[in-house]
C-alpha cells in the first residue's frame, strides 16, 4: 500500500511528534488562535485526527484581542518519565511550557520558563547525566539577528532557564534563516534537525555534534530538487515501534498554509538519510509525493486512547474550530445538535457607534480549510440581532470578505465586504454591495464556495438566501491568496455594540 503527500492538506505549520507505546501525537503552531497547540493522533502517520488542544488560552492579557502573526510558534512535544511536555515561545514574550500525564486531557496552564524578546522555536532534551536542555533559534525582528541557534540549560525540577543563553551554531554564512531546530541524541552523538533557506524556498538541515554545546558539523539533508514539493522544511524525526524511521516536515503552499508531508529516513553512518535519499544513498535527498506505507508493527506497549472521562480543554465537540484571540465563556454556547448560539459583542466595540472591523474582534470563529474545493452552508436566525450589529460568514486569509446581515433602527440589509490592509496590524473594511430587506423575522441562509485556483490560491464566492429569493453579491469572487504566516480559514462571527444572540447551523460540503 502507498499514501500520497502531503498526509494533511491543512495548516498545521512547523509540526513537531513522538510515538509513546502505538500511537504517534503531533503537535503544531496555533499563533494567535485558541484554543492553541492542537494534539493529533494516528496510530499508521499517515492518518491523523485531532483530539485536543494544550492551551486554553495564551496567559497574557495582550492575546484577549487579536495578535495576528504573533502567538505561540513551532512547539516540540516530547514524552519523558510518564509525563507530556510541550514547549512553546512567544516571539515578544519568551518560552513556555505545559505537561500533562493525558494527552487527551486537560493540560496545565501554560508557565513562562524563560522571559524576554527574541527567541523562538523552542525544543528540549533530557540529557543522559540528569541535565536538562532547551535549544532554540532567534527572531530577528525581535533580537536584532537570526541564522543562529542558542542553548538554555534548565533545571531539572521546575525546568526554568538557567545560567545565560549560548549560542551553539552560526549559520549566517552557510545555513542562513536557520530556525524551528528539533534536537535529539543517538549513539553518542547530538543531532539538531533545522530548516534553513526560508520558508517557502528553503531545505532541511542536519547538525552533529559529540558535544551540545558544539561545534557542529552540518549536510544538507533534504531540497526541493526535481520534486514539486517547495521549501521542505521544519519538522521532526520518530521511529515506529519495527524499527522504521520517519520524518515529518511542512511544505508552505499559500492559502492552503503549511501542509504536512512525511518522508521516509534511515540512518547511514551516523547521519538520517531523508526523503529519496533512503532508495539512492545521494544526499540530499528529495521529497517523495507518493511512498510506501509506513511499517507500523505493533509495540510492547499499548496504544494511548482517551480515557472515558477525559475532559478536553475545549469546550465545544467541534474540535476545529478555534477564535481568533483568547476565548471567553461569553462567546458562545456549543449545543449538543450541533447547533451554535453567537453572543453580540466584541472586546472592542467602537465607541462612536460604527461596526467593529473583524481583525480587531476576537469573538470570530473560524476553522481551517482542509480540502482544495468544498462549500459551507451557514444557516443563521437573526431575529435577536440587535441594532448596531452584524453577523455572517467570512473567509479570512492576509485580506478577508465576508457576506453578513445587518440591523439598523428600522432595516435590515445584507451586505458583502472586503478587507483593505494597512500594514500587518490593522484592516478597514470596504462594503461592496447592499441588498435592504423587508421587515420581519430574519432566517438568512449564506453560502461561502471555494474553488482551489492553482496551488496556492483560491476563488471564493458567496451568497445569501433571504425573503425566498437567493442575493449574489457584485464583484465577486474574492481571490483568497497566502494569509499572514497561516493557510485560509472560513469562519462565523456575530459583532456590535449591543448585546443580543443568534443561532446558526452550519454544513460544510464539496
Amino acid at each position: 500500500m502507498t499514501y500520497t503527500n502531503p498526509v494533511l492538506l491543512c495548516d498545521y505549520s512547523d509540526p513537531d511528534l513522538i510515538r509513546v507505546g502505538d500511537t504517534f501525537f503531533m503537535t503544531a503552531s496555533s499563533f494567535n488562535f485558541t484554543p492553541g497547540l492542537p494534539i493529533l493522533a494516528s496510530t499508521d502517520l499517515v492518518n491523523w485526527t485531532l483530539v485536543n488542544y494544550a492551551a486554553r488560552r495564551i496567559p497574557l492579557a495582550l492575546y484577549d484581542t487579536p495578535q495576528h502573526a504573533k502567538g505561540l510558534w513551532a512547539p516540540s512535544i516530547r514524552f519523558h518519565n510518564g509525563t507530556f511536555y510541550i514547549f512553546v515561545a512567544t516571539p515578544d514574550e519568551g518560552i513556555m511550557v505545559t505537561q500533562t500525564t493525558d494527552p487527551y486531557g486537560t493540560w496545565s496552564d501554560l508557565r513562562f520558563v524563560w522571559r524576554g524578546k527574541g527567541f523562538e522555536d523552542p525544543c528540549p532534551l533530557w540529557d543522559d547525566d540528569g541535565r536538562v536542555w532547551l535549544v532554540h533559534a532567534y527572531v530577528k525582528s525581535r533580537i536584532g539577528f537570526n541564522s543562529k541557534l542558542g542553548l538554555l540549560a534548565l533545571d531539572p525540577l521546575t525546568l526554568q532557564a538557567v545560567g545565560e543563553d549560548r549560542i551553539i551554531f552560526d549559520g549566517t554564512k552557510t545555513q542562513p534563516t536557520i530556525e524551528g531546530p528539533k534536537i535529539y541524541k543517538r549513539n553518542g552523538w547530538y543531532y539538531i534537525f533545522a530548516p534553513a533557506g526560508g520558508v517557502t524556498d528553503g531545505w532541511q538541515t542536519e547538525l552533529r555534534s559529540r558535544k551540545i554545546d558544539g561545534g557542529y558539523e552540518e549536510r544538507i539533508a533534504l531540497v526541493q530538487g526535481a520534486s514539486p514539493t517547495n521549501g521542505p522544511h521544519q519538522g521532526g524525526w520518530v521511529q515506529t515501534a519495527g524499527g522504521q524511521d520517519w520524518f515529518v516536515h511542512f511544505q508552505e503552499r499559500g492559502i492552503f498554509g503549511r501542509v504536512v508531508h512525511l518522508q521516509p529516513a534511515a540512518w547511514k553512518d551516523d547521519w538520517l538519510l531523508l526523503g529519496s535519499s533512503v532508495e539512492t544513498g545521494t544526499v540530499p535527498g528529495e521529497p517523495y509525493t507518493v511512498c510506501a506505507m509506513p511499517d507500523c508493527a505493533k509495540a510492547s506497549g499499548t496504544t494511548i486512547a482517551p480515557a472515558a472521562n477525559a475532559t478536553r480543554i475545549s469546550a465545544n465537540a467541534a474540535l476545529d474550530w478555534q477564535w481568533a484571540a483568547n476565548a471567553d465563556e461569553s462567546f458562545a454556547e456549543f449545543h449538543a445538535d450541533g447547533t451554535i448560539t453567537l453572543f453580540v459583542l466584541d472586546t472592542r466595540a467602537n465607541k462612536d457607534g460604527t461596526m467593529p472591523v473583524l481583525w480587531e474582534s476576537a469573538n470570530v470563529l473560524t476553522q481551517k480549510i482542509s480540502r482544495e474545493q468544498f462549500a459551507v452552508v451557514a444557516s443563521v436566525d437573526a431575529r435577536d440581532l440587535p441594532v448596531g450589529a452584524r453577523t455572517g460568514i467570512v473567509f479570512l486569509g492576509g485580506e478577508y470578505a465576508s457576506v453578513a446581515i445587518e440591523r439598523t433602527e428600522d432595516s435590515f440589509a445584507l451586505v458583502y465586504f472586503v478587507s483593505a490592509g494597512s500594514g500587518d496590524e490593522r484592516r478597514t473594511e470596504c462594503v461592496k454591495d447592499r441588498l435592504p430587506l423587508a421587515d420581519g423575522v430574519r432566517d438568512v441562509q449564506f453560502r461561502l464556495q471555494f474553488a482551489k485556483q492553482d496551488e496556492r490560491t483560491g476563488a471564493v464566492s458567496f451568497s445569501a438566501q433571504a425573503d425566498g429569493a437567493t442575493w449574489i453579491p457584485a464583484d465577486q469572487p474574492f481571490v483568497a491568496e497566502k494569509a499572514h504566516w497561516v493557510g485560509g480559514r472560513f469562519g462565523v462571527y456575530a459583532v456590535g455594540g449591543a448585546k443580543g444572540r443568534v443561532h446558526v447551523r452550519l454544513e460544510i460540503c464539496n
